[in-house]
């Protein structure tokens, strides 16, 4: 059962009760290792191919402060009822109004947030859904990308 907006920083793995969501988290730990944030090269594709319909990056464009979707998976294609890989967040206005705030957290802080809530940005708005949201740095300093997994339920599955 999801609590709505429910969003902390201060999780850990045992904290996420869906298991998809448990297994990316705990992909991104591994990848980090004794690092702050891991980069996109750690991550394998392979390594998580049962999970990457739940998975979706997104492309920090610091000059210009655009968030572009590189990649979206399928289920989340499907509560969205669209495709949206390759688009920007400013260009998606209902989904900015919702994501910017928690993009640009996860840019600043550069660590990782687990949310809970109703998805207000589709027109299966009756879905809820929970995220974990984790930051990618080519550098090691600043936020390159986001990765993201997602898991979407409706209300009658809780």
């Amino acid at each position: 059962m999801l609590n709505h907006c429910v969003q902390t920083d201060n999780f850990d793995v045992d904290d996420i009760s869906n298991d998809i969501l448990r297994d990316i988290y705990q992909y991104w730990i591994v990848m980090k290792g004794d690092s702050s944030m891991p980069s996109r090269a750690d991550l394998n594709p392979c390594d998580i191919v049962s999970l990457l319909p739940y998975v979706s990056l997104i492309d920090v464009e610091h000059q210009t402060q655009r968030y572009r979707m590189r990649l979206v998976g399928t289920e989340i294609v499907r509560a969205f009822d669209k495709d949206i890989t390759g688009k920007y967040l400013d260009e998606l206005p209902k989904m900015e109004h919702y994501l910017k705030a928690r993009y640009e957290w996860i840019v600043r802080e550069k660590q990782p947030y687990f949310i809970t809530d109703e998805l207000h940005w589709s027109s299966k708005s009756f879905l809820n859904f929970c995220s974990v949201g984790m930051p990618l740095s080519n550098d090691g300093r600043d936020v390159h990308m986001i990765l993201f997994g997602t898991y979407f339920e409706a209300p009658d599955d809780q």
